[in-house]
């Protein structure tokens, strides 16, 4: 960046002093129209006699005058440069000098004076040497001129490389930046997603993909707190299934998984989304019915899930006899607080088992 700033200020300053080397070139131009304007108003006053020739000589003599001191002041003009113009000042002050004696022979004489000619010839004679110098410098100045041109080029080749350079730089930076941030987000993204499903497996059966007995207690007493305030009711089903163990010994623990999974799909088929259906663990499930408005849902519930297996269930194309026992708890009824409701729900469930099992009991009033 630092590179560019000076490469850039180099170019301005070497634009500025190519400038100021064309205005002394310049004023080189305007001292020549200058003598050249004294001698053609030297010449008219002398084949004329009109003053008014005498006019443009002495605005001749002033821009002459003007012009030498702009290139004595001026920055590019050198030691060997400035000598130059010295000796061209003394020739110019030599020309005007015998111009003023011309014009005063004229002025005398009252008419064209022949023997004038000598004061011409030596007058061309300074002006050619005027030339000659003033050309001297001007190649001068055009060597200078043409080395800020070339140091402008090198300079405009450096601006643009380093700002190539820089370019590069800034969009490597950008694209670093860029797949930094995407890899960061998507480690941020990666760890909500590990996050999110160690959470997941915190609160739900690793089996059946169920709430887990800490999202049972959890789901129970938010269910309680809100029926508590809006005095509302609900249920809790306590379910175990019959016949399982007699599976898992005659089959094995996979098909006994097998067959958890498919009992877990069967309940929510039937269930509505408001119903809570979770694994309490080993065979045994929660369903937490929070909208009811009559016992006599409940007890079609119970009838709907027991009726679920009056066939046997196949899995892997085996048939398995099962059943489920259930045990029914109502708030406010049954208990007033989770832990009673479970209680006597648990308690019911074991009722239906004693009393033959694959039926639905309420828990005692």
């Amino acid at each position: 960046m630092m590179g560019l700033f000076v490469a850039m200020y180099q170019l301005v300053d070497y634009s500025e002093k190519k400038d100021l080397v064309d205005r002394q070139r310049y004023q080189l131009v305007a001292l020549s129209k200058a003598m050249t304007n004294a001698e053609n108003g030297q010449r008219g006053y002398l084949l004329t006699g009109h003053v008014l020739f005498l006019d443009t000589l002495e605005r001749g003599r002033d821009e002459a005058s003007q012009a030498i001191a702009q290139l004595e002041n001026g920055w590019a003009i050198d030691s060997a440069t400035r000598s130059l113009l010295t000796k061209i000042k003394h020739l110019v002050q030599q020309k005007f000098n015998i111009m003023d004696k011309s014009v005063q022979v004229q002025i005398h004489a009252g008419e064209y004076a022949p023997h004038l000619s000598l004061s011409r010839d030596r007058g061309r004679e300074l002006m050619k040497m005027i030339d000659g110098h003033l050309a001297q410098i001007d190649e001068q100045l055009i060597m200078q001129r043409q080395g800020f041109e070339q140091a402008i080029r090198n300079r405009i080749v450096v601006s643009v490389t380093v700002a190539i350079i820089l370019g590069i730089v800034i969009i490597s930076v950008l694209v670093f930046s860029y797949l930094n941030t995407t890899n960061l987000l998507g480690q941020v993204i990666e760890n909500q997603a590990v996050a999110k499903q160690l959470s997941h497996q915190a609160d739900h059966d690793l089996l059946t993909g169920l709430p887990n007995r800490r999202s049972v207690n959890v789901y129970l007493e938010n269910t309680y707190e809100l029926a508590r305030i809006g005095s509302k009711q609900f249920a809790v089903f306590f379910m175990d299934l019959d016949g399982f163990k007699q599976v898992n010994d005659a089959y094995g623990h996979e098909l006994g998984d097998a067959l958890l999974i498919e009992v877990a799909n069967m309940f929510k088929k039937i269930l509505r989304q408001s119903d809570f259906l979770a694994r309490q663990g080993g065979d045994e499930f929660v369903l937490v019915v929070s909208s009811y408005l009559h016992r006599l849902e409940l007890t079609q519930l119970a009838h709907r899930l027991i009726q679920l297996f009056a066939q046997p269930v196949i899995v892997n194309g085996i048939p398995l006899e099962i059943g489920v026992s259930i045990g029914i708890a109502e708030f406010p009824h049954h208990g007033k607080n989770v832990k009673q409701l479970l209680h006597v729900a648990d308690k019911a469930m074991y009722e239906s088992k004693k009393n033959g099992k694959n039926r639905y009991s309420f828990g005692a009033e």
